[in-house]
């Protein structure tokens, strides 16, 4: 895949198959177009080219929700340890973005399972994982987390769901010993109740938080806020699985 950046800025993800691109700056011949070409329209309009990389297929793939911001999976994955090699549950597939991003950091290695209820999500969501190229390290399943997970001996679970506090317990089997557990949700109510459930559970090392972002704009005469930040997202909640004997 390719990335097309505009003079605004705008990026146009295309196949680097097609022979042509069409958009409101006039029509791209993509003929053997490389990465580092400059490219003009038939109208006249100039696009850079570089080559599709991770941040580029999150931020431009086909949505049909919301998904994680890229602040708070940086803190799911550096809370739960993954890394090379790891074995993950995501729970929540939507359209992709987290499992892509997951996929991404423990390569071929490792594992992605990730679950979804809805079948038109799994749709799109097994496209994207094809377009970024992850399909072998990301295993889609249609299926409810609540009712249980068929994996065991993962090294994280997490939860992108609106009541994440009913699978706690199945996430609770499905960790090896020292295996972590995520939760994601927008309101404080819902990361409370998955806290307490934790804890029932058996997980330990428990942590609940909030990231916010704030940009600068950087100029000659002077540095200040960016007038529009990223504000409230979601709430996080981690734990930890001990041996139920500590």
């Amino acid at each position: 895949m390719l990335v097309l950046i505009d003079k605004k800025g705008r990026k146009h993800l295309v196949d680097e198959k097609i022979e042509e691109y069409h958009s409101n700056y006039g029509v791209l011949d993509l003929t053997n177009v490389k990465p580092g070409d400059v490219l003009e329209t038939h109208l006249g309009h100039r696009f850079y080219c570089v080559k599709a990389d991770l941040l580029d297929y999150y931020e431009r793939l086909p949505r049909a929700g919301s998904i994680i911001l890229k602040k708070d999976l940086g803190a799911i994955i550096a809370n739960c340890g993954i890394g090379s090699g790891s074995r993950v549950v995501d729970a929540g597939t939507g359209t992709g973005a987290t499992a892509i991003f997951l996929a991404n950091i423990v390569g071929k290695e490792g594992k992605i399972y990730t679950y979804e209820l809805r079948e038109d999500h799994i749709k799109i969501a097994r496209n994207n994982f094809e377009s970024a190229g992850v399909d072998e390290v990301v295993e889609s399943k249609l299926g409810d987390v609540r009712e249980g997970i068929e994996e065991r001996e993962v090294d994280a679970v997490i939860f992108d769901l609106p009541d994440p506090w009913l699978a706690v317990d199945k996430a609770y089997n499905a960790l090896r010993t020292g295996g972590y557990i995520a939760a994601y949700n927008p309101y404080i109510e819902q990361i409370r109740k998955a806290y307490i459930a934790m804890g029932e559970a058996g997980f330990k090392e428990l942590r609940a938080i909030e990231l916010l972002e704030r940009g600068f704009e950087i100029k000659e005469v002077g540095t200040r806020h960016r007038t529009r930040n990223i504000g409230h997202t979601a709430y996080l909640a981690f734990g930890r699985k001990y041996n139920q004997n500590i």
